[in-house]
């Protein structure tokens, strides 16, 4: 039932409303009767001990389909109802008079019923008080709906209050270690280069990376990026459609910092391999490789110039070893092998990996 009320506990104003009628139309029995499709439960009862009953035998079934009131002034002379165990067995009833509670709608719900062991008939007062108190009811459980509805859209505003909240907290939370890494990069590639223009293309490459990498962050999903999505962003400027990578690995879900290292690690690779490794020659091929449970992300180059270790640590290999790792709250090597460059990282891909 779309008021669900159904199976509520009890509630003074409709069993006054059940003790008023069972008054007033001098009957044992007075019933505030919801019509389910399988039972009918009694908001409020007077005179029957029980909170719900079968529909297949109950009176109110038959009420529900009539147009305004049903009485039936002596069941056993009633063919609907002479058979009926409630009538032929106990508790005996013999009479039933039932108001209907209709919806604003219009869609009759339920029933304010009195119920007798003797035939009897109510007079225009009672039947007028019983559709009173059937109006009444209604008021009531309409009342109720109402004030669900408000409590459901005052949690809901708050909930989108907390949301906003959230979502304001988290992409100033992101800027700030935006402009961090932005300032990490440009302080240190500067320390790094033996010129301004080399430095500008330097920076302005990195900067681009880091650009890439917010773009698949800032997708409705930003908080859950699949690890592939991040290594086909980050290596989307480098590749040729010549099959010149190949990535092998199950489905890992990076978080936003994970996918933002990695990203940057990517560039740095891609980068290097494209001006000294792999990417430089024609037959260079790039593995990349991870897998979950532990967390592995290998890279490796192969089919490029015979590989010598560098003569200094630049902030490339400086980014891809130490920055990367300690976004995955692990390890990572950087190996200058002849054959061509291997990265290595292992390291978690679990909520807590560095800012």
């Amino acid at each position: 039932m779309a008021y669900g009320i159904l199976d509520s506990p009890r509630e003074k104003v409709f069993d006054d409303i059940a003790d008023l009628a069972s008054e007033i139309c001098g009957t044992p029995i007075a019933v505030v009767n919801l019509v389910d499709t399988s039972r009918q439960f009694f908001m409020a009862e007077t005179g029957l001990g029980v909170r719900e009953t079968p529909l297949d035998t109950s009176f109110c079934g038959h009420a529900i389909l009539s147009e305004d009131m049903m009485i039936v002034p002596d069941a056993t002379l009633d063919p609907r109802f002479a058979a009926n165990p409630l009538v032929t067995g106990e508790p005996g009833l013999r009479f039933y008079a039932g108001a209907l509670l209709r919806t604003p709608a219009g869609l009759p719900i339920g029933t304010m019923c009195v119920l007798d062991f003797r035939p009897r008939s109510l007079d225009e007062h009672q039947i007028r008080t019983l559709r009173l108190l059937a109006n009444q009811a209604m008021t009531q459980i309409e009342l109720r709906r109402s004030i669900a509805e408000k409590e459901r859209a005052l949690e809901d505003a708050h909930t989108l209050q907390r949301r906003q909240t959230d979502i304001v907290r988290e992409m100033s939370h992101r800027m700030k270690n935006t402009l961090a890494m932005v300032q990490a990069i440009v302080s240190q590639t500067f320390r790094r280069v033996e010129s301004i223009e080399e430095g500008r293309i330097a920076i302005s490459a990195r900067l681009t990376a880091l650009a890439r990498a917010q773009d698949v962050l800032v997708r409705p999903d930003a908080d859950e990026v699949e690890i592939r999505d991040v290594v086909e962003s980050a290596l989307g400027p480098h590749r040729t459609g010549q099959g010149r990578f190949t990535m092998e690995g199950p489905v890992v879900t990076l978080g936003a910092q994970h996918a933002l290292g990695l990203s940057l690690g990517l560039h740095e690779l891609a980068t290097n391999a494209a001006k000294y490794g792999a990417l430089s020659s024609p037959e260079g091929q790039v593995s990349i490789i991870w897998s979950d449970r532990p967390f592995r992300f290998e890279w490796r180059e192969t089919g490029g110039p015979v590989v010598a270790p560098p003569t200094r640590v630049g902030f490339g290999s400086r980014l891809v070893e130490r920055i990367v790792a300690s976004y995955f709250n692990g390890e990572a090597k950087l190996s200058f092998d002849p054959a061509g460059v291997v990265f290595r990282l292992d390291g978690s891909v679990e909520a807590g990996g560095a800012i």
